[in-house]
């Protein structure tokens, strides 16, 4: 008989005393795997901040971003482009951007001031880290969240030690409330800028600095999305075509464990009442007016009526809009 007959080597969910609800506030920030999760939740009505910033990788620009919000920092003008179509800066992704200056600021202290105001009573702060490397604009000597097509030769590759990293934390967490559960997650998608073998360095590299904070701090956890990515999902039809990103199927597989782990039951409860009215929004009848199809809607918006913990009067509205004869209802 074979020792594993279910072909895989699953993950073992972690325990989480602390539980998301719908009336816990969410702030998600790192790499594209903290969006691909930010999307299902903000999807499911949660209160939650997704990637306020756009996509970042490495973890020196995502925690000095989130302290820049709260401390009020000034805007880095030597890290502003704008010689480009559009006007960027060099500490946030390409999402964020404007037509000028003044707007590009405008804009990053609009999005400062959400994450600060979010942050400073949040009950979960997910961080996903991409990459150990990183690139120092040379202009400066400080590390940058993306390079934006700049020239390579004005930039500096280095590997962060686990250290660097940790002490890059320590200063994030003088600015986070004891109240806020961190999660610290390593994205799944490769990295193959540098090849595989340097991919697997910068990998270890997050991995161990995850490690060395998370028995640091009693509000620091770890998530294993990588290694469920890596171990669990061992398979390269949970590739997209470019064999770097999860797909979907593997992104809902990993979204399953997180909401094992960190939701609680009456939360998941309402999330599958919500999934069953979404289902219903979506299916196309071929006779709208047809009775059975009236009745249905009607049903909908008693299935509406029935969630209790975020406003649904849109989706009302949008029911009752498809109804023929409304006054019925």
């Amino acid at each position: 008989m074979m020792q594993n007959e279910t072909f895989r080597t699953p993950i073992q969910p972690q325990k989480f005393d602390k539980k998301i609800k719908y009336d816990s506030k969410i702030v998600s920030i790192g790499s594209c795997f903290s969006s691909n999760i930010g999307k299902i939740l903000e999807d499911y009505r949660f209160n939650i901040l997704s990637n306020p910033y756009g996509t970042l990788y490495n973890p020196i620009s995502i925690h000095q971003n989130i302290v820049s919000a709260i401390r009020e920092r000034e805007i880095n003008n030597d890290h502003i482009l704008d010689d480009v179509p559009t006007v960027k800066s060099l500490d946030y992704h390409s999402d964020i951007e404007a037509d000028n200056v003044n707007d590009l600021k405008t804009l990053i202290d609009s999005q400062n001031l959400k994450v600060k105001e979010q942050l400073s009573d949040a009950e979960f702060l997910f961080i996903t880290w991409g990459s150990a490397f990183v690139f120092e604009y040379k202009k400066t000597n400080k590390v940058v969240g993306n390079c934006h097509k700049l020239p390579a030769k004005e930039f500096k590759q280095e590997l962060l030690s686990a250290e660097e990293i940790v002490a890059s934390f320590d200063e994030l967490m003088h600015e986070i409330t004891s109240k806020t559960q961190v999660v610290i997650t390593v994205s799944p998608v490769r990295h193959f800028r540098n090849g595989l073998i340097d991919n697997s360095l910068s990998k270890a590299t997050l991995r161990y600095a995850s490690h060395i904070i998370e028995s640091k701090y009693a509000n620091v956890t770890y998530f294993p999305s990588y290694e469920i990515m890596i171990d669990e999902l061992r398979d390269y039809r949970f590739y997209k075509d470019d064999m770097v990103h999860p797909t979907n199927q593997a992104i809902l597989y990993i979204w399953d464990y997180l909401k094992e782990t960190l939701l609680d039951d009456s939360t998941i409860n309402t999330m599958e009442q919500w999934d069953k009215i979404v289902k219903g929004l979506n299916h196309r009848p071929i006779n709208p007016e047809s009775e059975a199809h009236q009745k249905f809607l009607k049903k909908m918006i008693t299935w509406c009526e029935g969630i209790q913990k975020f406003n649904v009067d849109d989706v009302i509205l949008r029911i009752e809009e498809q109804i023929v004869n409304p006054t019925s209802h």
